[in-house]
Protein backbone atom coordinates (compact mmCIF):
# COMPACT_ATOMS: atom_id res chain seq x y z
CA UNK A 1 0.00 0.00 0.00
CA UNK A 2 1.45 3.73 -0.87
CA UNK A 3 0.72 4.87 3.43
CA UNK A 4 2.51 2.14 4.44
CA UNK A 5 5.36 2.53 1.64
CA UNK A 6 5.61 6.02 2.48
CA UNK A 7 5.32 6.15 5.85
CA UNK A 8 8.16 3.49 6.34
CA UNK A 9 10.13 5.73 3.76
CA UNK A 10 9.89 9.08 6.05
CA UNK A 11 11.10 7.29 8.97
CA UNK A 12 14.44 6.85 7.44
CA UNK A 13 14.62 10.02 6.27
CA UNK A 14 16.31 13.06 8.11
CA UNK A 15 13.67 15.67 9.88
CA UNK A 16 14.15 19.06 9.12
CA UNK A 17 12.49 21.03 11.79
CA UNK A 18 14.07 24.13 10.77
CA UNK A 19 11.99 24.86 7.54
CA UNK A 20 14.14 28.17 6.87
CA UNK A 21 17.21 26.33 7.05
CA UNK A 22 16.94 24.36 4.15
CA UNK A 23 13.92 25.49 1.84
CA UNK A 24 12.91 22.99 -1.11
CA UNK A 25 12.43 26.01 -3.55
CA UNK A 26 16.24 27.05 -4.06
CA UNK A 27 17.65 30.45 -5.35
CA UNK A 28 21.05 28.71 -6.74
CA UNK A 29 23.26 31.33 -8.46
CA UNK A 30 25.46 29.86 -11.32
CA UNK A 31 27.65 32.84 -11.76
CA UNK A 32 28.24 35.82 -9.74
CA UNK A 33 29.40 38.08 -12.37
CA UNK A 34 27.70 41.21 -12.65
CA UNK A 35 24.30 41.39 -14.69
CA UNK A 36 24.56 42.10 -18.20
CA UNK A 37 23.08 45.07 -19.78
CA UNK A 38 19.52 43.90 -20.85
CA UNK A 39 19.68 44.75 -24.78
CA UNK A 40 23.58 42.87 -24.32
CA UNK A 41 24.60 41.82 -28.01
CA UNK A 42 24.54 37.92 -28.82
CA UNK A 43 28.50 36.44 -29.13
CA UNK A 44 28.98 32.57 -29.05
CA UNK A 45 31.48 32.94 -25.82
CA UNK A 46 28.39 34.67 -24.02
CA UNK A 47 26.22 31.89 -25.58
CA UNK A 48 28.29 28.98 -24.23
CA UNK A 49 28.01 30.36 -20.67
CA UNK A 50 24.40 30.76 -20.66
CA UNK A 51 23.77 27.76 -22.16
CA UNK A 52 25.94 25.39 -21.03
CA UNK A 53 24.67 26.37 -17.22
CA UNK A 54 21.30 25.59 -18.54
CA UNK A 55 22.11 22.01 -19.59
CA UNK A 56 24.32 21.33 -16.71
CA UNK A 57 21.18 22.82 -14.10
CA UNK A 58 18.53 20.77 -16.29
CA UNK A 59 20.91 17.43 -16.27
CA UNK A 60 21.73 17.40 -12.52
CA UNK A 61 18.17 18.75 -10.49
CA UNK A 62 15.37 17.97 -12.83
CA UNK A 63 12.69 15.51 -11.26
CA UNK A 64 13.29 12.89 -14.14
CA UNK A 65 16.07 11.77 -15.82
CA UNK A 66 15.95 13.80 -19.53
CA UNK A 67 18.03 12.96 -22.54
CA UNK A 68 20.13 15.91 -23.66
CA UNK A 69 19.61 15.23 -27.06
CA UNK A 70 15.97 16.00 -26.68
CA UNK A 71 16.39 19.04 -25.04
CA UNK A 72 19.20 20.75 -27.48
CA UNK A 73 17.16 19.38 -30.85
CA UNK A 74 14.33 21.50 -29.42
CA UNK A 75 16.26 24.51 -28.23
CA UNK A 76 17.41 24.50 -31.58
CA UNK A 77 14.07 24.34 -33.28
CA UNK A 78 13.09 27.29 -30.81
CA UNK A 79 15.09 29.07 -33.03
CA UNK A 80 11.97 29.07 -35.30
CA UNK A 81 10.10 31.23 -32.94
CA UNK A 82 12.24 33.82 -34.27
CA UNK A 83 12.31 33.37 -37.86
CA UNK A 84 9.81 30.81 -39.15
CA UNK A 85 12.20 29.92 -42.37
CA UNK A 86 14.62 28.21 -40.16
CA UNK A 87 13.98 24.37 -40.30
CA UNK A 88 15.39 21.22 -37.76
CA UNK A 89 15.83 17.97 -39.09
CA UNK A 90 17.00 15.27 -36.32
CA UNK A 91 18.88 12.86 -37.89
CA UNK A 92 19.85 11.08 -34.49
CA UNK A 93 23.73 11.33 -34.95
CA UNK A 94 23.06 14.59 -36.74
CA UNK A 95 21.06 18.35 -37.19
CA UNK A 96 20.15 19.18 -40.47
CA UNK A 97 19.47 22.67 -40.48
CA UNK A 98 17.79 24.76 -43.61
CA UNK A 99 16.42 28.03 -43.92
CA UNK A 100 13.94 28.93 -46.71
CA UNK A 101 14.34 25.16 -47.71
CA UNK A 102 18.14 25.61 -48.57
CA UNK A 103 20.41 23.59 -46.55
CA UNK A 104 22.80 25.36 -43.97
CA UNK A 105 24.25 21.88 -43.08
CA UNK A 106 24.47 19.19 -40.45
CA UNK A 107 25.67 19.26 -37.13
CA UNK A 108 26.82 16.14 -35.31
CA UNK A 109 25.55 15.32 -32.48
CA UNK A 110 27.24 14.07 -29.25
CA UNK A 111 26.11 10.19 -27.83
CA UNK A 112 27.50 11.41 -23.69
CA UNK A 113 24.94 13.26 -21.68
CA UNK A 114 27.53 15.79 -21.37
CA UNK A 115 25.99 19.32 -20.55
CA UNK A 116 29.36 20.68 -21.88
CA UNK A 117 29.18 18.98 -25.21
CA UNK A 118 25.07 19.74 -26.16
CA UNK A 119 25.98 23.44 -25.12
CA UNK A 120 28.95 23.34 -27.59
CA UNK A 121 26.37 21.96 -30.20
CA UNK A 122 23.92 24.06 -29.35
CA UNK A 123 25.69 27.34 -29.97
CA UNK A 124 27.27 25.80 -32.96
CA UNK A 125 24.10 25.62 -34.21
CA UNK A 126 23.16 29.28 -33.34
CA UNK A 127 25.73 30.40 -35.34
CA UNK A 128 24.94 28.82 -38.31
CA UNK A 129 21.36 29.76 -38.04
CA UNK A 130 22.42 33.14 -37.82
CA UNK A 131 24.87 32.92 -40.92
CA UNK A 132 21.46 32.83 -43.00
CA UNK A 133 18.42 34.76 -41.05
CA UNK A 134 19.02 37.98 -40.87
CA UNK A 135 16.02 38.13 -37.72
CA UNK A 136 18.50 35.76 -35.73
CA UNK A 137 21.83 37.75 -37.04
CA UNK A 138 19.86 41.03 -35.85
CA UNK A 139 18.13 39.65 -32.33
CA UNK A 140 19.99 40.51 -28.94
CA UNK A 141 21.21 37.97 -26.38
CA UNK A 142 18.11 38.20 -24.53
CA UNK A 143 16.04 36.72 -27.56
CA UNK A 144 18.26 34.06 -28.71
CA UNK A 145 18.45 32.92 -25.10
CA UNK A 146 14.25 33.23 -24.72
CA UNK A 147 14.27 31.39 -28.15
CA UNK A 148 16.48 28.63 -27.57
CA UNK A 149 15.33 28.33 -23.64
CA UNK A 150 11.38 28.35 -24.68
CA UNK A 151 12.52 25.37 -26.83
CA UNK A 152 14.49 23.27 -24.22
CA UNK A 153 12.05 23.83 -21.28
CA UNK A 154 9.23 22.00 -24.04
CA UNK A 155 10.07 18.34 -23.57
CA UNK A 156 9.70 19.19 -19.45
CA UNK A 157 6.24 19.65 -17.45
CA UNK A 158 4.22 22.07 -17.54
CA UNK A 159 5.78 23.71 -14.79
CA UNK A 160 9.28 24.23 -15.52
CA UNK A 161 9.97 27.72 -17.49
CA UNK A 162 12.39 30.32 -18.33
CA UNK A 163 12.61 34.16 -17.43
CA UNK A 164 14.63 36.23 -18.82
CA UNK A 165 16.60 39.13 -17.14
CA UNK A 166 13.85 41.41 -16.87
CA UNK A 167 11.19 38.81 -15.91
CA UNK A 168 13.46 37.19 -13.70
CA UNK A 169 14.06 40.26 -11.98
CA UNK A 170 9.93 40.93 -11.00
CA UNK A 171 10.21 37.36 -10.18
CA UNK A 172 12.23 37.80 -7.17
CA UNK A 173 11.25 41.21 -6.27
CA UNK A 174 8.01 39.36 -5.82
CA UNK A 175 9.45 36.54 -3.33
CA UNK A 176 12.44 38.61 -1.74
CA UNK A 177 10.96 42.00 -2.02
CA UNK A 178 12.57 45.44 -3.86
CA UNK A 179 13.53 48.77 -3.27
CA UNK A 180 10.06 50.76 -3.43
CA UNK A 181 7.64 53.27 -1.67
CA UNK A 182 5.15 50.76 -0.97
CA UNK A 183 2.43 51.53 -2.60
CA UNK A 184 0.01 49.31 -5.59
CA UNK A 185 -0.45 51.69 -8.40
CA UNK A 186 -1.95 51.39 -11.71
CA UNK A 187 -0.87 53.67 -15.22
CA UNK A 188 -3.81 55.17 -16.60
CA UNK A 189 -4.04 57.46 -19.64
CA UNK A 190 -3.05 60.91 -18.01
CA UNK A 191 -1.88 59.73 -14.46
CA UNK A 192 -1.50 57.04 -12.28
CA UNK A 193 -4.09 55.86 -9.44
CA UNK A 194 -3.06 54.23 -6.51
CA UNK A 195 -4.87 51.11 -5.77
CA UNK A 196 -3.84 50.55 -2.07
CA UNK A 197 -1.31 51.61 0.32
CA UNK A 198 1.10 49.34 2.17
CA UNK A 199 0.22 49.53 6.56
CA UNK A 200 4.39 50.11 6.62
CA UNK A 201 6.21 51.69 4.61
CA UNK A 202 7.62 55.25 3.15
CA UNK A 203 3.93 56.18 1.45
CA UNK A 204 2.35 54.80 4.74
CA UNK A 205 4.35 57.22 6.65
CA UNK A 206 3.77 59.86 4.43
CA UNK A 207 0.25 59.21 4.83
CA UNK A 208 -0.52 58.55 1.00
CA UNK A 209 -4.03 57.01 0.61
CA UNK A 210 -5.86 54.90 -2.15
CA UNK A 211 -7.28 56.89 -5.30
CA UNK A 212 -4.66 59.59 -5.09
CA UNK A 213 -3.10 60.30 -8.37
CA UNK A 214 0.51 60.61 -9.08
CA UNK A 215 0.69 63.44 -11.72
CA UNK A 216 4.77 63.95 -12.23
CA UNK A 217 7.83 61.61 -10.80
CA UNK A 218 10.78 63.92 -10.46
CA UNK A 219 9.03 66.73 -12.74
CA UNK A 220 8.50 64.43 -15.21
CA UNK A 221 4.55 64.28 -16.53
CA UNK A 222 3.78 60.31 -16.06
CA UNK A 223 1.34 60.99 -19.05
CA UNK A 224 1.60 58.60 -21.81
CA UNK A 225 4.19 56.08 -19.53
CA UNK A 226 3.34 52.41 -19.62
CA UNK A 227 3.32 50.20 -16.64
CA UNK A 228 6.90 49.13 -16.79
CA UNK A 229 7.74 52.91 -16.96
CA UNK A 230 5.93 53.53 -14.05
CA UNK A 231 6.91 50.57 -11.44
CA UNK A 232 10.57 51.19 -13.02
CA UNK A 233 11.16 54.80 -11.95
CA UNK A 234 9.31 54.69 -8.64
CA UNK A 235 11.56 51.36 -7.67
CA UNK A 236 15.25 51.68 -7.55
CA UNK A 237 17.99 51.08 -4.83
CA UNK A 238 17.71 51.15 -1.11
CA UNK A 239 17.84 53.99 0.73
CA UNK A 240 17.88 56.63 -2.49
CA UNK A 241 15.27 59.20 -2.62
CA UNK A 242 12.45 60.06 -5.34
CA UNK A 243 9.97 62.94 -5.64
CA UNK A 244 6.73 62.88 -7.09
CA UNK A 245 3.42 64.92 -7.55
CA UNK A 246 0.09 63.73 -6.48
CA UNK A 247 -3.44 65.08 -7.13
CA UNK A 248 -5.72 64.29 -3.97
CA UNK A 249 -9.92 65.06 -4.67
CA UNK A 250 -10.33 66.50 -1.81
CA UNK A 251 -7.84 68.83 -1.88
CA UNK A 252 -8.04 71.53 -4.46
CA UNK A 253 -3.73 72.17 -5.41
CA UNK A 254 -1.32 69.04 -5.97
CA UNK A 255 1.31 68.55 -3.99
CA UNK A 256 4.73 66.94 -4.48
CA UNK A 257 6.12 63.81 -1.64
CA UNK A 258 9.70 63.22 -1.43
CA UNK A 259 10.16 59.44 -0.16
CA UNK A 260 13.14 57.55 1.25
CA UNK A 261 13.00 53.74 -0.51
CA UNK A 262 12.91 51.01 1.20
CA UNK A 263 12.80 47.35 1.48
CA UNK A 264 9.50 46.46 -0.05
CA UNK A 265 8.03 43.32 -0.20
CA UNK A 266 4.56 42.90 -1.59
CA UNK A 267 1.28 42.29 1.08
CA UNK A 268 -0.03 38.52 0.91
CA UNK A 269 -1.45 38.50 4.47
CA UNK A 270 -4.82 40.61 5.34
CA UNK A 271 -6.59 39.65 8.78
CA UNK A 272 -9.70 41.11 10.27
CA UNK A 273 -12.56 39.96 13.06
CA UNK A 274 -16.13 39.40 12.71
CA UNK A 275 -17.57 38.35 15.90
CA UNK A 276 -15.39 36.13 17.88
CA UNK A 277 -13.58 34.89 14.72
CA UNK A 278 -10.42 35.51 13.16
CA UNK A 279 -10.30 35.66 9.30
CA UNK A 280 -6.55 35.77 8.00
CA UNK A 281 -6.90 36.02 4.18
CA UNK A 282 -3.52 34.94 2.13
CA UNK A 283 -3.10 35.54 -1.04
CA UNK A 284 0.46 34.41 -1.84
CA UNK A 285 3.91 32.82 -0.22
CA UNK A 286 6.70 35.15 -0.46
CA UNK A 287 9.50 35.50 2.16
CA UNK A 288 7.22 37.50 4.35
CA UNK A 289 4.24 35.29 4.87
CA UNK A 290 4.74 32.91 7.79
CA UNK A 291 6.09 35.92 9.75
CA UNK A 292 2.73 38.21 8.42
CA UNK A 293 0.04 35.38 9.68
CA UNK A 294 1.93 35.09 12.90
CA UNK A 295 1.83 38.50 13.17
CA UNK A 296 -2.16 38.99 12.86
CA UNK A 297 -2.87 35.98 14.90
CA UNK A 298 -0.87 37.58 17.55
CA UNK A 299 -2.92 40.86 17.22
CA UNK A 300 -6.32 38.72 17.30
CA UNK A 301 -5.39 36.97 20.41
CA UNK A 302 -4.25 40.37 22.27
CA UNK A 303 -7.07 42.23 21.24
CA UNK A 304 -9.15 43.48 23.96
CA UNK A 305 -12.38 42.55 22.30
CA UNK A 306 -14.14 39.28 23.42
CA UNK A 307 -12.02 35.86 23.44
CA UNK A 308 -11.71 34.40 19.99
CA UNK A 309 -13.64 31.05 19.08
CA UNK A 310 -11.66 29.99 16.34
CA UNK A 311 -9.91 30.91 13.25
CA UNK A 312 -10.46 30.89 9.63
CA UNK A 313 -7.18 30.76 7.32
CA UNK A 314 -8.60 31.70 3.65
CA UNK A 315 -6.75 30.12 1.21
CA UNK A 316 -9.25 30.16 -1.68
CA UNK A 317 -7.25 31.14 -5.19
CA UNK A 318 -4.10 31.50 -3.28
CA UNK A 319 -1.71 29.94 -5.93
CA UNK A 320 1.47 29.41 -3.69
CA UNK A 321 5.27 30.23 -3.78
CA UNK A 322 8.15 29.40 -1.28
CA UNK A 323 7.53 25.89 -0.06
CA UNK A 324 9.51 27.03 3.22
CA UNK A 325 7.01 29.88 4.23
CA UNK A 326 4.56 26.72 3.77
CA UNK A 327 6.04 24.96 6.09
CA UNK A 328 6.60 27.62 8.80
CA UNK A 329 3.18 28.21 8.33
CA UNK A 330 1.63 24.87 9.26
CA UNK A 331 4.33 24.67 11.83
CA UNK A 332 2.56 27.62 13.32
CA UNK A 333 -0.69 25.05 14.51
CA UNK A 334 1.11 22.39 15.22
CA UNK A 335 2.74 20.78 18.19
CA UNK A 336 4.07 17.66 16.72
CA UNK A 337 4.34 16.04 13.60
CA UNK A 338 5.26 15.25 9.96
CA UNK A 339 4.22 18.23 7.26
CA UNK A 340 5.22 17.40 4.42
CA UNK A 341 7.44 15.23 2.65
CA UNK A 342 9.11 16.06 -0.53
CA UNK A 343 10.97 13.50 -3.20
CA UNK A 344 12.85 13.24 -6.64
CA UNK A 345 16.03 12.10 -8.44
CA UNK A 346 18.63 14.86 -6.49
CA UNK A 347 19.50 14.16 -3.28
CA UNK A 348 18.86 17.20 -1.79
CA UNK A 349 15.06 16.84 -3.08
CA UNK A 350 14.55 14.04 -0.16
CA UNK A 351 13.45 16.24 2.47
CA UNK A 352 11.10 15.84 5.93
CA UNK A 353 9.67 18.75 7.17
CA UNK A 354 8.46 18.07 10.60
CA UNK A 355 6.40 20.70 12.80
CA UNK A 356 8.28 21.97 16.35
CA UNK A 357 6.58 22.06 19.25
CA UNK A 358 4.01 25.23 20.23
CA UNK A 359 0.86 25.78 18.27
CA UNK A 360 0.39 29.91 18.75
CA UNK A 361 -3.32 29.80 18.68
CA UNK A 362 -3.47 27.30 21.74
CA UNK A 363 -5.77 24.89 19.47
CA UNK A 364 -8.50 27.23 18.79
CA UNK A 365 -10.45 25.25 16.22
CA UNK A 366 -9.40 26.01 12.95
CA UNK A 367 -11.22 26.07 9.53
CA UNK A 368 -9.46 26.20 5.92
CA UNK A 369 -11.03 27.62 2.97
CA UNK A 370 -9.80 26.14 -0.13
CA UNK A 371 -11.13 26.43 -4.09
CA UNK A 372 -10.15 24.78 -7.48
CA UNK A 373 -7.38 27.47 -7.73
CA UNK A 374 -5.72 26.78 -4.43
CA UNK A 375 -2.43 25.37 -5.71
CA UNK A 376 1.06 24.35 -4.78
CA UNK A 377 2.05 25.70 -1.47
CA UNK A 378 -1.42 26.70 0.17
CA UNK A 379 -1.95 22.55 -0.74
CA UNK A 380 0.95 22.24 2.03
CA UNK A 381 -0.48 24.10 4.35
CA UNK A 382 -3.60 22.42 3.81
CA UNK A 383 -3.02 18.71 3.46
CA UNK A 384 -0.54 19.41 6.83
CA UNK A 385 -3.49 20.95 8.77
CA UNK A 386 -6.23 17.86 7.58
CA UNK A 387 -3.94 15.04 7.98
CA UNK A 388 -2.61 15.93 11.36
CA UNK A 389 -6.33 16.33 12.80
CA UNK A 390 -5.31 20.31 13.21
CA UNK A 391 -8.45 21.62 10.73
CA UNK A 392 -11.50 21.25 9.02
CA UNK A 393 -11.26 22.13 5.11
CA UNK A 394 -14.46 23.60 3.64
CA UNK A 395 -14.96 24.20 0.28
CA UNK A 396 -13.90 22.76 -3.50
CA UNK A 397 -11.22 20.10 -4.52
CA UNK A 398 -8.24 22.12 -4.59
CA UNK A 399 -5.60 22.64 -7.54
CA UNK A 400 -3.68 19.59 -6.88
CA UNK A 401 -0.06 20.74 -8.03
CA UNK A 402 2.15 18.42 -6.35
CA UNK A 403 5.18 19.37 -7.70
CA UNK A 404 8.34 21.60 -6.39
CA UNK A 405 10.47 23.59 -8.72
CA UNK A 406 13.60 25.28 -7.66
CA UNK A 407 14.81 28.71 -9.12
CA UNK A 408 17.73 28.79 -10.12
CA UNK A 409 19.88 31.92 -11.81
CA UNK A 410 21.87 31.85 -14.82
CA UNK A 411 24.70 33.95 -15.66
CA UNK A 412 22.51 36.60 -17.49
CA UNK A 413 20.74 36.71 -14.11
CA UNK A 414 17.79 34.93 -16.06
CA UNK A 415 16.30 32.14 -14.21
CA UNK A 416 15.10 28.47 -15.03
CA UNK A 417 12.27 26.93 -12.79
CA UNK A 418 12.94 23.34 -12.53
CA UNK A 419 10.42 21.20 -11.12
CA UNK A 420 12.75 18.95 -8.92
CA UNK A 421 10.66 17.36 -6.37
CA UNK A 422 7.07 15.75 -5.77
CA UNK A 423 5.28 16.53 -2.28
CA UNK A 424 3.85 13.80 -0.43
CA UNK A 425 1.29 14.01 2.50
CA UNK A 426 1.53 13.08 5.87
CA UNK A 427 -1.22 10.21 5.54
CA UNK A 428 1.04 9.24 2.52
CA UNK A 429 -1.27 10.50 -0.57
CA UNK A 430 1.05 12.45 -3.61
CA UNK A 431 -0.46 15.51 -4.00
CA UNK A 432 -0.06 16.01 -7.59
CA UNK A 433 -3.20 15.86 -10.22
CA UNK A 434 -5.15 15.20 -7.00
CA UNK A 435 -5.31 18.04 -4.63
CA UNK A 436 -7.23 18.15 -1.29
CA UNK A 437 -10.74 17.14 -0.57
CA UNK A 438 -12.50 19.42 1.78
CA UNK A 439 -13.84 18.00 4.78
CA UNK A 440 -17.57 19.85 3.72
CA UNK A 441 -18.14 20.34 -0.30
CA UNK A 442 -19.90 23.76 -0.74
CA UNK A 443 -20.29 23.35 -4.68
CA UNK A 444 -23.76 22.29 -5.30
CA UNK A 445 -23.53 21.99 -9.30
CA UNK A 446 -25.77 24.58 -9.67
CA UNK A 447 -28.12 23.90 -6.67
CA UNK A 448 -29.08 26.48 -4.17
CA UNK A 449 -27.22 25.49 -0.88
CA UNK A 450 -27.17 27.06 2.49
CA UNK A 451 -25.36 26.66 5.46
CA UNK A 452 -27.69 25.03 7.97
CA UNK A 453 -28.43 22.54 4.83
CA UNK A 454 -25.30 21.61 4.37
CA UNK A 455 -24.60 21.35 8.49
CA UNK A 456 -27.27 19.54 8.79
CA UNK A 457 -26.07 16.86 5.92
CA UNK A 458 -22.63 16.81 7.25
CA UNK A 459 -24.03 16.20 11.18
CA UNK A 460 -25.73 12.37 9.15
CA UNK A 461 -23.19 11.69 7.01
CA UNK A 462 -19.70 11.95 8.99
CA UNK A 463 -19.36 7.91 7.91
CA UNK A 464 -20.46 8.13 4.28
CA UNK A 465 -17.33 8.72 3.10
CA UNK A 466 -15.45 6.90 4.94
CA UNK A 467 -13.67 4.02 2.24
CA UNK A 468 -13.12 7.18 -0.25
CA UNK A 469 -11.53 9.19 1.62
CA UNK A 470 -9.09 5.90 2.35
CA UNK A 471 -9.30 5.60 -1.01
CA UNK A 472 -7.54 8.80 -1.90
CA UNK A 473 -4.99 8.51 0.70
CA UNK A 474 -3.91 5.40 -0.89
CA UNK A 475 -4.00 6.23 -4.57
CA UNK A 476 -0.80 5.93 -6.44
CA UNK A 477 0.81 8.67 -8.45
CA UNK A 478 0.14 7.15 -11.78
CA UNK A 479 -3.82 5.97 -11.19
CA UNK A 480 -4.83 9.05 -13.43
CA UNK A 481 -8.41 7.46 -13.74
CA UNK A 482 -8.91 7.00 -10.20
CA UNK A 483 -8.10 10.09 -9.57
CA UNK A 484 -10.19 11.97 -11.54
CA UNK A 485 -12.75 9.65 -10.43
CA UNK A 486 -12.05 10.88 -7.06
CA UNK A 487 -11.76 14.55 -8.12
CA UNK A 488 -15.63 14.51 -9.10
CA UNK A 489 -16.62 13.65 -5.55
CA UNK A 490 -16.25 17.77 -5.21
CA UNK A 491 -15.16 19.37 -8.42
CA UNK A 492 -13.41 21.98 -8.50
CA UNK A 493 -14.52 25.20 -8.44
CA UNK A 494 -12.97 28.64 -9.04
CA UNK A 495 -15.20 30.94 -7.01
CA UNK A 496 -15.17 32.54 -3.32
CA UNK A 497 -18.46 32.61 -2.38
CA UNK A 498 -19.56 33.82 0.85
CA UNK A 499 -21.15 30.32 1.71
CA UNK A 500 -17.16 29.35 2.68
CA UNK A 501 -17.29 32.11 4.72
CA UNK A 502 -20.64 31.60 6.66
CA UNK A 503 -20.50 28.09 6.73
CA UNK A 504 -16.79 27.83 8.91
CA UNK A 505 -18.28 29.98 10.73
CA UNK A 506 -20.74 28.03 12.14
CA UNK A 507 -18.81 25.11 12.44
CA UNK A 508 -16.43 26.93 14.48
CA UNK A 509 -19.73 28.17 16.51
CA UNK A 510 -20.83 24.00 16.92
CA UNK A 511 -18.12 23.00 18.98
CA UNK A 512 -19.93 19.01 19.22
CA UNK A 513 -19.81 19.02 15.27
CA UNK A 514 -16.19 20.39 14.97
CA UNK A 515 -15.16 17.62 17.95
CA UNK A 516 -17.00 14.89 16.09
CA UNK A 517 -15.74 15.91 12.16
CA UNK A 518 -11.64 15.97 13.72
CA UNK A 519 -11.76 12.88 15.75
CA UNK A 520 -13.56 11.14 12.44
CA UNK A 521 -10.44 11.75 10.12
CA UNK A 522 -12.48 11.24 7.56
CA UNK A 523 -13.42 13.19 4.92
CA UNK A 524 -17.02 14.24 4.45
CA UNK A 525 -19.22 16.03 2.25
CA UNK A 526 -22.49 16.89 1.66
CA UNK A 527 -23.79 14.72 -0.86
CA UNK A 528 -25.09 16.33 -3.92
Amino acid sequence: MVITVFKSYLEKLPSVRHAFRLAAVLLLAACVSPPPAPDAAYSDSYGKEVLGAGFTLISDRYIDPISMHDLAVSGISGLRSLDSQLQVDDRNNGARLSYADRPLGTINLPTSQSADAWSTVTVRAIAMARTASPAVAEADAEAIFKAVFDGIIEPLDGFSRYAGTQRATEHRALRDGFGGIGVSIRMEDDSALVLSVNDTGPAAEAKLQADDRMTHVEGEPVAGWTQRQLVDHLRGKIGTQVRFTIKRPDRPQPFDVTLTRAHIVPVTVTSRREDDVAIIRIGGFNRETARKVENALKAQLASSNKPLNGVILDLRSNPGGLLDQAVELADTFLDSGDIILTFGRHPRSLQRFVATVGDLANGLPLVILVNGNSASASEVVTAALQDQARAIVVGSNSFGKGTVQTVLQLPNRGEITLTWSRLVTPSGYRLHQLGILPSICTRADGEAVTPDRLLAEAKTETQVLKEQFSRWRATGDRDSSDRETLRRLCPSDSSSPDTDVAIAKNLLANPALYKELIAKGTINLARR
